[in-house]
């Protein structure tokens, strides 16, 4: 599961963490951007001795993930990016979002969400369109998002 953005200040915005802390113990988190700074110190623990939680920096880092996972695609014989079993929620904040989303696009990538909040130029046809074309949702409660996610939806 990939979270990355920016969660804001604001208490109420607490999903991200609750998303990262409640997600099963066989699931790797990847994060860029302060989303993770809510929950940077809980301890996720190890899956094969590697860390559960990975850090690739700040939004601006975010090339880093893509880097790793065209590297992961190549090393495991797949055709497309979106074939990995990975699934994005960004978090919305500020305009680093929609470069991180419009990079996912061009890359194939599908059934991505965006929260807590949606982007306020995102009218219902500008969503409906990106959720047609892209899959692209916002977020749900905590427990349906991640039976989604790892249904690869």
């Amino acid at each position: 599961i990939v979270l990355a953005g920016t969660d804001g200040r604001h208490k109420e915005r607490k999903y991200y963490t609750e998303l990262a802390e409640t997600l099963p113990e066989n699931t790797l988190v990847i994060t860029a951007g302060d989303v993770k700074y809510r929950f940077l110190t809980h301890d996720f623990g190890q899956i094969d001795g590697i860390p559960r939680l990975l850090d690739a920096g700040q939004s601006n880092d975010f090339s880093i993930i893509i880097e790793f996972l065209q590297g992961l695609k190549q090393s495991l014989g797949l055709t497309e990016l979106n074939d990995l079993p990975v699934s994005f929620n960004i978090a919305w904040y500020e305009q680093k979002t929609i470069l991180m989303m419009l990079a996912l696009f061009s890359l194939g990538f599908r059934n991505m969400r965006v929260g807590p909040t949606l982007p306020p130029f995102f009218t219902p046809a500008i969503l409906e369109s990106l959720a047609e074309k892209y899959g692209l949702k916002g977020i749900d409660s905590v427990e349906n998002d991640i039976e989604s996610m790892l249904a690869g939806n």
